[in-house]
Formats: C-alpha cells, structure tokens, sequence
C-alpha cells in the first residue's frame, strides 16, 4: 500500500525563461567554489549570481566553447574546477578567460558515443561518467580513464564514496571498487527498479525500494515509501540524516524515515514544475530544483510571509480582523465579512440575514464575546450588532447618541468581568455583555473639537481613547473623570499630543501608541507619551509576540521593533509581502503564535521566529571586472591576483562586483572604497559600478563588501591593488634629463638674462588677461570642476548632490549647505532638495521655479519670500 502523503506549503522562488535562463528544462543543477549557480538545461549552460544570467551555448564556427547545448550534467573535482557533460562531450571551465575546453581524451574505439547522462565523484577525486552506452572512471588530474562497463543498451549508474554501482543489460547489479579496481556481482539482491537507487551524501545510506531491509555490499540502506502505482522516484537528495526530498514526474513529496511520514510539498498547478529532474543543495543550506518547468529556489532563510485572499476578483481590503472559537473572522471593506475556518486557508462569506444588509456595509472592529449567547459582537457604520453564527439571530445595540456625536461604532474593548466598553464618534459606552444594555454612556465632545474616537484599550484602572487629532484621552474607571496626556517634546510636557492615533496595545508596563508619525509610548506611573520611533511612517496596527516583539502594520510594510535593544526593522514586497499597506482593526494572535495583519490586498500571516531569524551566511564578494578607459581605448581585466598598473592616459577606471546572496538578493548592501583617494566607504544597494574619473597618479587600494538580506557583510570583501603610472614626462628619468638640461643651458639663460626678464613680463600680461576672462569655477569634493555661468541647478538626494549644467549632470558626495556658502548670490535656494541660478530663471508661481530650457523646480512656501527678495 502506499503511504498517505499530507500536504505541506514552502515559499519557492521560481527561475524560467521569463528571468533570463536559456531554456526550462533543467537536467543539473551546481555552485562553483566561488559561490556562484550553474544551471545545465535543454539548450545552453547559465551563470546566475542572484541578479543577472549569462548564457553560454555551443558554436560550431569554433573549437573553443561548449561542445554541444544540451547540456545533461555538472560537477565540481576536489580542486574546484567545474567539469561540464553534454551531449557530445566533457568540458572543462577555463575561469581566467571564461569559456570553456572541450576535452577529446576517449578513445572512439572504447567509448563510441559521448552522450553524457550522469557524472559523480569518488573520494579519490575520480569523476564517475554515465554516458548513454559506458561506465567511465575519468581521472581530473591526469587525463586517463578507465571503461569499466559498455553496453549497447542504455546503462544505470550510482557513484559513492568508494566506487560506484552499475547494471548490465540482464538487471544484474554490480558494484565497482576504487581499492580493488574491480567489479563484483552484488547476489542476493531482487530485480531493482532503475530509478530507485540513490546514494545518500550525509547519511552514506543507499535509498531503496520500500521492499529492501537489508544491506547492499555492507552499505546500510534506507527504505523508500511506495508513493502511488503510477508514481515513481526519479531523483532524490537528502535534507539531513532522517529526512529526503523525493522528485518524481507528479510532484515534490518529503519523507522522513523516523515516523515513516509522506508529504507533497505543492509546487504549483503546471505540469511541467511538477516534473523534476534534479536537486541541488548550495552552501547556504538552499534546495534548488530542476525542472521542466525551470529551477525553483527554496532558502530556509528567506522570510516566510504567506498570503490569502479572502476573496476573489475584488478589491480585498481588510479592516476588522479577530480570532475567535469557530476561527478568523474578517472584514472585506464594503464587500462583507468572512469565516475563515480553524485549521483552514479557505474563506466563506457569511450571510447575514436582510434586516442587518444597512449595518453590515462597512465593519470596523470584531470581537467575540463568550459571555454573551449572540458572541460575535460587530462595529459598524451604523452601530452596533451582536449576532449569532449558529443560527442567523442577532440584536441591534441602541448606542445613545446626542449632539456631536454619530452613530458610527469603531472599537469594542472586551474587558474582565460583566461589563464592555464601545466607542461611538464621540463618546464611549459601557455595556453588560449577557443583557446587552447600554449601562452608561460618557459623552467626549468637551475634549474633541474635531474629531473622532478611533480606538479603545484598558491598561491598570484606566481606559485609553485614541482620537484622530485630538490626543491621547485617559478614562479613570474608578472615578470616571476623563483628562488628556501630555507629550514629551525637547522637555516640554505641556503640549497635547495632536498627531492621529490609529492603534493602542498594552502590556503588563507599557502603553503603545500607534500613530501617523511613529511609535509612541506611554508608563502608568508618569502619564505622559514619549517618542519610541519618529520616523514619519504611519502605524495603524500593533502586536506583541511570545517573545515580547512589537509587530506593527503600517502603509509601507510591516515594522519589527525590540524594546530591549531599543532596534527596529522593515519589511516591505522586497521581503515577499504582497501587502504593500496594512489596516487599523486589523491584526491577531492565534494560540500558535501565528500573526495576522489585514491590508489592503487581503491578509499576511506568518510565524514571528521564521522571519526574525537572520541569515547566517555572509555574501560571497566579487571584483568581477575592471575597466581602464582613455580617449581611445578600453582595457577590460578580469584576473586581479596582482597589482594592477595602467597607464597615465588610462586613469579613468569602472570597477564592477557583485556579492553572492541568494535570499532576497535585491537587500543586498553593497560598499566600497578606494583607499588613498574616497574620504569614507561609498553606500549603495545594488551592485553598480563604481566609477573614478582621471585618477591622479599614485597607488591606490580598492576594497569592497557585501551585506546579505539580514545586513551581515562579509568582512574579509575583496581588495585589488591598483597603480596609476606617471606621464613619460614626470619619471626618474626624464627628471635626470631636466637637470641636465638645466645645468648645461645655464650659461646661455645667463646671457639671455635680458630677454628672460622680457619673457616673464609677457607671461605676467598674458596671465593677467587670461584672469580677466577666465571662467568662475568650484571644485568638488570628486576633484571636478563645475564652471557657475552653466551650472542651471543643484540637486541634493541624501548624501549626494547632483549638478546640473547646460551640457550635463555631475554627481559628488556633499552637503548642500556647504556648497551654497561656496556660490555668489545669483544662486538662491527654491526648496530644501533645490538651488538654481537666477540667471536661467524665466518665470515662478507659487509651487514652481521655471529654469531655462523647459525646467520645472518646485517651490516652497518656506523659500519663495527669499527667493524673490533675492
């Protein structure tokens, strides 16, 4: 019988035609010693590193390069050097020129057809070759090989650590040994299905039909499970010493010998990801799989959000989220609420009875009250309902309402004991929760001019209401006297803290405070809010994990903050959310730990220690290029072992690298510096090029690194030592010849002494003019010269600042106030991004600078009055 295989989920990055790779069918899959990714497919070899593919195919006009495009199989030898097999031969990679060799070393006689199927390695450094009809024992280092096995039928083959397993044309079994270099009959051993021996690296386990018990050859064996009739193993590698992958042409299955348990792991609805060809494992514990539908990427280190649409072909907006009995009740704004059932990823619909179809429209907050017999209590635009989902029967909760305030219910606070608490617009109620009567109701418009409760939460003894502008309100529940909080700010506490609070979350000592500028917080014992993190970013939701995480939504992403070592994170669509803006009212805990934020394109869940967990490896770093430009050549080098010297007309330089991460490559960091010239390490995010215009001459050091996706650089990066030679003119010795020179023409400069004095007089007139009309100019901190009567602009983004003349855009490392202390008074400042020169101004409104030719500045309120007093 087969085993009953469960479904499991696991976040795969997909890799096809679409990104660059030559052909979907992957046969092999490998990481050289440099950390970058081969990939053999169907038609053509690729190199990935994370953000491009460089395709390498067969040329028949050539003898150098691959000697054919289909390519079957990978390996690295023991010295590092990647050996690939094809359809018509073995080839080796020539890394210094970047090609390949083609090795013609078998003799026809021996081994007529080169068609290369597998290849494998032994611990002696051998490379075990499993052409279409021979064995092969090829040896890297010498070139010699030995035919073990030749057939005029298709043949099997299995390397291990001491040889390798093989099958005549009868089925018989044979192992080869690299101590004896012979071949024995493996007796005893039932007919094997061909596609179902494989030889475990970190078990040193063979894998066998679920029949086998015994050993093979005094190697112990592992049992495979009979997955289905008609579905069988076609590739296998394992993930550690008790578990494996199994690929088959119907799936990605999971089996773990301890507990004897089957899972499918999903791959997708296409059949041609389903069939797999071969797997790869890469020094940052990454499974790649090959496909005929492409390689797939699973990384352990990448952030695991999952994402659930609550419904289909509609804008999924979610506010109004919680956890109750009967699972996760969600609110899609204005399209109804949803169930999603207890151990479920699937959504229904409720449906409400027609008399509830005015309030149901828009639901801002849901709780379930167990203590009440209709539990799943709703704030809505139109009050507040209570109802239950066993059998359809509600009630309408009457809020009083008077004056200033409206019927529109946002927060329930569900509290210990008889009682809860629910805001209107302006007031909030207490409410016992079996009979469902308004017990009081605390009317707030003295204290909001304009505008509205948004949330409610308990802490101690009080209730604290979160406004949209008009503070931090406390509700003392003995008393029933409401105050406003202060706000810390440069040691003032008598400011009324305005800024829109969208969420509240208490703990066992702290109030947190979510609003439009940040996170905020407040203590019992003070009564006073101060600033946690005022970064501008809007917070509309707040949670707290097991292990004491704060987990915020907001409208860029989702935001991680550690009280304890008072840091914080981002996660954003570069970590995997499909969320790019998250929701008030809208996130919860499950009894797993499990974290839910609503936004506006359906929900996030994920467990909070996958994505806090950082990525453990550093970045494999790479000078991959370095080019020396003069006015008529380029000088490309890509072998950097030594110092590199170039000529003085050659001394405008592009050094291009990369840094090999393949979780989340995009969050890579990247700096560099050239030492003996940068002031400080140049920043940037993506693998650009850095450039250095007319290097003087000097020696100098390049140093780069790298930083994966969790921020851990590589500390070693990599460094070339770079010499930029003298001009002819400036050496040792045409120094020599100078004062030679000197010496002997200085008797006749003696004599023309008259005439010298001449000289000098003209040269002090031609320089005197040659002020007069020379141009006005700064230089910048990259040594150029910015002339000021074409400099239209200047831009300032971050720490650099763009210059912008009639002819072209210069970039340098600078402060803009620096520079604008360097600039006569026809530069004048529009904005604080923006200086433009008065002389290209052709007119300005009250939001816009028009520069000559067709250039728009913006304009702020803050600088038009200098502007135009200027």
């Amino acid at each position: 019988m087969s085993s009953q295989a469960i479904e499991k989920n696991l976040a795969f990055k997909p890799i096809t035609t679409k990104d660059g790779l030559s052909n979907n069918v992957v046969y092999s899959i490998i990481q050289d010693k440099q950390g970058y990714m081969w990939f053999a497919t169907d038609n053509g070899l690729n190199l990935y590193d994370g953000y491009t593919i460089k395709k390498f195919f067969h040329n028949p006009n050539t003898k150098k390069g691959l000697s054919s495009s289909v390519v079957r199989s990978l390996i690295n030898d023991k010295d590092g050097n990647l050996w690939v097999g094809t359809k018509n031969g073995l080839n080796l990679y020539d890394r210094s020129n970047r090609d390949f060799i083609h090795f013609d070393v078998f003799d026809k006689s021996e081994v007529s057809n080169l068609e290369i199927m597998a290849m494998g390695l032994d611990k002696k450094g051998n490379i075990w070759i499993n052409t279409l009809n021979n064995i092969i024992c090829f040896n890297p280092k010498t070139y010699t090989y030995k035919v073990v096995y030749s057939s005029e039928q298709p043949t099997l083959m299995m390397s291990t650590q001491n040889g390798a397993y093989y099958k005549n044309d009868k089925g018989v079994l044979y192992f080869y040994s690299i101590e004896t270099e012979t071949s024995k009959e493996i007796v005893d051993v039932p007919e094997l299905i061909d596609r179902y021996l494989y030889y475990g690296d970190l078990s040193n386990h063979l894998w066998v039909p679920h029949r086998f018990t015994q050993k093979i050859n005094g190697v112990k064996t592992v049992n495979l499970p009979l997955i289905g009739r008609s579905i069988e193993p076609n590739s296998l590698i394992e993930i550690d010493k008790q578990r494996a992958w199994i690929g088959t042409n119907q799936g990605l299955y999971e089996y773990k010998d301890r507990g004897n348990s089957l899972s499918k792991i999903s791959l997708g609805k296409s059949p041609l990801i389903n069939q797999i060809r071969s797997f790869y494992r890469d020094n940052y514990d990454g499974v790649w799989i090959g496909t005929l539908g492409g390689v797939l990427h699973y990384d352990p280190n990448r952030k695991d959000f999952k994402h659930l649409e609550v419904e289909k072909d509609v804008d999924d907006v979610i506010m109004g989220l919680t956890y109750a009995r009967s699972g996760i009740w969600a609110n899609t704004f204005g399209n109804g609420v949803h169930l999603i059932a207890n151990n479920s990823l699937k959504s229904h619909e409720i449906i409400f009875p027609e008399a509830l179809e005015n309030y149901i429209k828009y639901v801002w907050d849901i709780k379930e009250i167990l203590e009440s017999d209709l539990s799943i209590w709703m704030a809505t635009n139109n009050g507040l309902i209570s109802y239950n989902p066993k059998n359809s029967t509600f009630e309408v909760i009457d809020l009083p309402i008077s004056d200033l305030d409206k019927n529109i219910c946002f927060s329930i606070l569900d509290t210990e004991g008889d009682f809860l608490w629910v805001s209107s617009y302006r007031a909030i109620h207490k409410i016992n929760k079996h009979s469902r009567k308004v017990i009081k109701t605390f009317p707030l418009n003295a204290y909001m001019e304009h505008s509205g409760v948004q949330k409610i939460e308990t802490f101690g003894n009080f209730i604290f209401i979160a406004t949209e502008g008009e503070g931090l309100l406390v509700f003392n529940k003995q008393t029933e006297n409401i105050s406003i909080t202060k706000f810390v700010s440069k040691n003032d506490t008598s400011q009324v803290f305005k800024t829109p609070i969208w969420d509240l979350h208490a703990d066992e000592k702290t109030l947190w405070i979510g609003t439009n500028q940040g996170l905020y917080s407040l203590s019992l014992e003070e009564m006073i809010i101060t600033p946690v993190l005022e970064d501008n970013q809007v917070i509309f939701s707040i949670i707290k994990d097991e292990e004491g995480m704060l987990w915020m939504g907001s409208e860029r992403g989702i935001k991680l903050y550690d009280p304890i070592k008072n840091s914080s994170r981002y996660f954003t669509n570069k970590n995997g959310l499909k969320n790019s803006e998250f929701n008030r009212k809208s996130v919860i805990k499950t009894r797993s730990g499990e974290l839910w934020f609503g936004g506006i394109n359906g929900l996030t869940t994920f467990k909070p220690n996958d994505i806090k967990k950082d990525n453990p490896f550093e970045p494999f770093v790479h000078i991959t290029s370095l080019k020396a430009i003069a006015s008529d050549t380029t000088i490309t080098y890509t072998q950097f072992e030594e110092s590199i010297s170039l000529p003085w007309r050659s001394n405008t330089i592009e050094i291009s690298y990369v840094g090999l991460n393949f979780t989340n490559p995009n969050q890579n960091k990247y700096k560099y510096k050239m030492i003996g010239y940068d002031p400080d390490w140049v920043v940037n995010n993506q693998p650009i090029a850095a450039r250095y215009v007319k290097l003087p001459v000097g020696s100098y050091k390049f140093n780069v690194t790298a930083a994966n996706n969790d921020g851990a650089f590589n500390k070693k990066g990599r460094t070339i030592n770079i010499n930029i030679e003298p001009p002819y003119w400036r050496t040792n010795t045409a120094y020599l010849i100078y004062l030679l020179s000197v010496i002997g023409l200085f008797g006749l400069f003696r004599s023309l002494k008259k005439y010298r004095l001449r000289i000098k007089e003209v040269e002090k007139e031609k320089e005197l003019i040659a002020k007069k009309v020379e141009r006005v100019f700064i230089t910048l901190n990259n040594k150029s010269k910015i002339y000021l009567d074409h400099l239209v602009y200047i831009k300032s983004d971050g720490n650099y600042l763009e210059f912008i003349t009639k002819e072209k855009v210069t970039i340098d490392r600078n402060k803009l106030k620096d520079v604008l202390a360097k600039l006569p008074p026809n530069f004048v400042r529009a904005h604080r991004s923006y200086v433009v020169n008065k002389n290209f101004i052709e007119a300005l409104n009250s939001t816009t600078v028009f520069l000559k030719p067709n250039i728009e500045i913006p304009l702020s309120r803050t600088f038009k009055a200098n502007l135009k007093a200027s």
